[in-house]
């Protein structure tokens, strides 16, 4: 079943998609100039991590696109267990690795964790108005005033 997109979130989930592809490119280049140096076990799990995010970003960055579009929720599992359980702690350590490497692969992911917390919080707002919209149109219908008298 189809709803009223949030226009806000699109925009922030297509700014997310330019801003990913820029960032998995710069830190697969950044893996590749520093491939000399990354074989032990921290080169090791930083293509890990790397991997991971860059899978887990695609994934949530579809959910994201589903449940905006689509009433049917059925991708909201992939939300909320993979972005807190996979994705942020694979960032997370990503951007660790590399904070005093490059700066513009530290910007870049914090600009992904901003544009990550607009999205969750235009999602919830949204998701807030259209519950008490929801509820104001069955309150002014005139069936549920007929139960009334």
């Amino acid at each position: 079943m189809w709803q009223h997109a949030n226009l806000l979130l699109q925009m922030l989930l297509q700014a997310n998609v330019y801003v990913t592809i820029i960032w998995a490119i710069s830190y697969l280049l950044h893996l590749i100039i520093w491939s000399h140096m990354l074989w032990n076990y921290t080169g090791l799990a930083m293509l890990l991590a790397y991997v991971l995010a860059v899978g887990t970003e695609w994934m949530r960055l579809h959910a994201s696109y589903s449940i905006n579009l689509c009433t049917d929720a059925t991708t909201m599992w992939l939300l909320l267990t993979l972005t807190p359980c996979v994705l942020l702690p694979a960032l997370v350590y990503l951007r660790l690795a590399v904070v005093f490497a490059s700066r513009w692969l530290a910007f870049l992911t914090n600009v992904q964790f901003v544009l990550m917390a607009l999205e969750v919080l235009s999602a919830l707002l949204h998701h807030v108005w259209r519950l008490a919209s929801a509820k104001r149109e069955s309150q002014n219908r005139p069936e549920s005033r007929l139960g009334a008298y």
